[in-house]
Parts: structure tokens; sequence; C-alpha cells
């Protein structure tokens, strides 16, 4: 390995297990920078995988290095710590196109140019998509399948981690789609924002209301998309509502606490309530959906991107000093409370290492009616709750549901 690449390695597992000082931390300022990013491996067991790795890639160029951070990463994280990780960031990294994996086949989702839109992906730049979806595989961490999915999909369109997969030449001048409807070519360091923008434009509303049924969308869990519980509190009193949906689709995190008035209000009504989730929600998003089921609400859509329990709560963006990727360590992990229903943290490593292996086997939210979208579901818009799961239909807080779906709308996976 390359001086200035070693010397990015090691600043990083430096990093990782650097007190965080008062400055980072005045909680906990002897705590490691990540908990115990060796919660998993030791570091004679890393040494082994980084000798393994050498001997098995070459590490010529910051590609090359960007997909060995990832790999190490993953092998070092295992199902537990999606939330550490590391980019290469610069201009220009996203092509203006999304994809779809259904039944084990990758789609085009979205494109700048629609006539591709929902064709099967069957290549890129000359590589079976097979074989690109296995060096994904090799590099992302994740703790579910659901975001396993999420990340894939999202990597086929990022510039920087196509360019790092081995069996794609990092100098190539074009990236190329191959599809069942054509060829999607894209220059590599063409500026597509204004494409990509398009692509990705939206009719949000963040308040819908359908048959007494009210519709709260909550993207993510920023200040932005705040729940307003005046209005919420308006709303329901103005039109009768007898049914609440929560509507989490997409929420990748943010700051937990954002939603909690919220769900302490809900407790006090006597509404029925229904929590919309997908693969895409993660971290906070999750906090979210536990605090609902917490109030007795149901869940209904895909699992989810992250298990119940795992670490999160990250320090971002150190930068390492030659390659200037930037870093986050988790800081936090994260647990179920059953007796008490509650998601508590554990913040000292003294703590954590006082648990029992049967401790740190994952744990998943339970869905209690599972939507899976096909592609003719994409492809005609029809009402999926209507078509699917008699069971779930037959009951009465499912037929509430099914009157305001068409106001959702069917959902991107």
């Amino acid at each position: 390995m390359k001086q200035r690449y070693l010397e990015d390695l090691n600043y990083f597992l430096n990093c990782a297990n650097q007190k965080r000082g008062k400055k980072l931390d005045k909680k906990f300022p002897n705590e490691t920078i990540h908990l115990d990013f060796y919660f998993l491996h030791s570091k004679e067991e890393l040494n082994d995988f980084i000798k393994k790795y050498e001997n098995e890639h070459k590490i010529n160029n910051d590609y090359d290095f960007y997909y060995f951070m990832k790999c190490l990463i993953k092998f070092m994280c295992g199902k537990l710590d999606a939330h550490t990780n590391i980019s290469m960031k610069n201009n220009n990294n996203h092509y203006p196109i999304s994809f779809l994996t259904i039944d084990n086949k990758i789609y085009i989702h979205k494109c700048n140019d629609p006539k591709y839109n929902l064709s099967e992906l069957k290549e890129i730049n000359g590589i079976k998509i097979e074989k690109i979806i296995d060096e994904l595989e090799r590099c992302i961490n994740y703790g579910t399948y659901s975001w396993f999915l999420v990340k894939l999909d999202f990597g086929l369109s990022e510039k920087n981690t196509l360019l790092s997969l081995p069996s794609i030449n990092s100098n190539t001048n074009t990236i190329e789609y191959k599809t069942s409807k054509g060829i999607i070519k894209y220059e590599i360091n063409k500026d597509y924002s204004k494409e990509l923008a398009l692509i990705r434009k939206e009719d949000f509303k963040q308040y819908q209301i359908k048959d007494n049924i009210l519709i709260f969308k909550y993207p993510k869990c920023t200040d932005k998309f705040i729940p307003d519980i005046q209005k919420i509190k308006k709303l329901i009193h103005d039109n009768n509502i007898d049914t609440f949906i929560l509507d989490l689709r997409g929420n990748s995190g943010g700051r937990s606490s954002l939603i909690e008035p919220l769900i302490k209000y809900l407790k006090r009504t006597k509404l029925k309530l229904v929590t919309l989730v997908n693969k895409s929600v993660f971290s906070s998003g999750r906090m979210a959906a536990i605090g609902m089921l917490r109030i007795g609400s149901k869940i209904v859509g895909q699992d989810i991107g992250t298990p119940i329990n795992c670490f999160g709560y990250i320090f971002g963006n150190g930068q390492l000093p030659n390659t200037k990727f930037t870093f986050n360590f988790a800081r936090v992990y994260w647990y179920e409370d059953e007796k008490k229903h509650t998601i508590k943290g554990i913040y000292t490593k003294k703590k954590l290492l006082k648990m029992s292996k049967s401790f740190y086997e994952p744990k998943y939210l339970k869905i209690d009616y599972y939507i899976n979208l096909t592609l003719e579901d994409y492809k005609s818009g029809k009402d999926v709750m209507l078509r699917k799961n008699k069971t779930f239909l037959s009951k009465p807080l499912a037929l509430s549901f099914i009157r305001c779906y068409n106001a959702i709308m069917i959902y991107s996976a």
C-alpha cells in the first residue's frame, strides 16, 4: 500500500480508538470516538483482513483505496453498525437516474429520459449487473437486507461508488447503463445537477385528509418537517377524524426527539393509529416507528432499514489527511427495554462489555401488514393495499386505511 494510503488508514483507526475529550463530548470525554470499534473483530483479526485484502487486490489510486476502506468498515461493523461510514465526496457525484430492486432484478425507476423508466438494468460499462451487485455487497455495511437494497439502488447512480468497483475501469470517460430498452450514457465529468433536480422533484403534501383520515407525512426527523401539534388538533376537530396515519416512508433519521410531542398527544386520543414504513426508514426514523408502536399503532409496509438494536448517534465528519475522504463514527449502542417498550442507549464501553452475546443479536421491528410492490404495481398505479392481503382488509382498521390510500399514492420502494 502506498504511503499516503497507509497514513490515511492509520489516521482512521487511531481516530476510532481515540478519547473524545471535553470539546467533543462533555458528558463522556474519556470514551473512545467510536464506542467500541473492535466489538466484533479484534485488532489481530483486522490486521489479517488487511493483509489478505492486499494480497488479493491492488490499491493504486484513490478509488481503489475508497473501495478498500468501505470493505474494511463492513468487516469491522457487521450487522449492528450501519452508521459508521466513509465518503469520497466531490462535485457532480450523482447521475440523473434512480433504481428499484424487485424480485432480485434491478429496474430503472426514474431517468432524465423517461423512455427508459421501468426498463431492466442488464450491464454497466459492459459488466454484468450480477457482478456489479456482488462487488457492491462486499463494500456496503448494512443491518437489514432492506438497507442493503436502499444502498444498492443509491450506489448504482453514484459516480464515486461505481468507479471504485474492481471490475470498472476508473479511467473511463463515461458510465453506460445497458437496459432492456437500450443504453443510457453519462459523461464522467459533466454536471447533471439540473436533470437530477427534475427527477427528484416531488409534489409534497405534509398534511392530507381523506374520508375522516388524517395523513401526516414525516420524511425526515428535522426542524423542516416538525409536526405542528396545534394544526393537527384543529384538522382532527374540524374534519371529524377517526384515523391518524403517520407516513414515515423514506425517513432516514435526524433528531429522534422532534416526534415525541406528537406521540404524546396521540397517546391521549382515541384515534385509530397506522404507521407507514418502508425499507428506507433508518436511524431516528425507526425510533419514530417504535414510538408509535408503543402507543398502539399498527405498522404497515416493508421491513425497515435498521434493526431495533444497533450502534448509532454519529460523530460526523472527520477527514483523512491525504485523500480528504470524510468519515463518521457511531458513539452509542441503542437497544430496546422490552419491559418498558422504549429505546435506551449505552454510552460507555464498560457497560457495553458487561452485556452477554445474546444482547447483540439483532432484533427487528414487527410489521403487522406487509406490502411488497411488483413491477406491475409501478406500471399501473393500482391501489396495492386494496388488492393484497385479504386478512388485513377484513379488519375495521384496514378498511379505514384503504379509504385513504389513494391520497397517499403508490410509493417508491
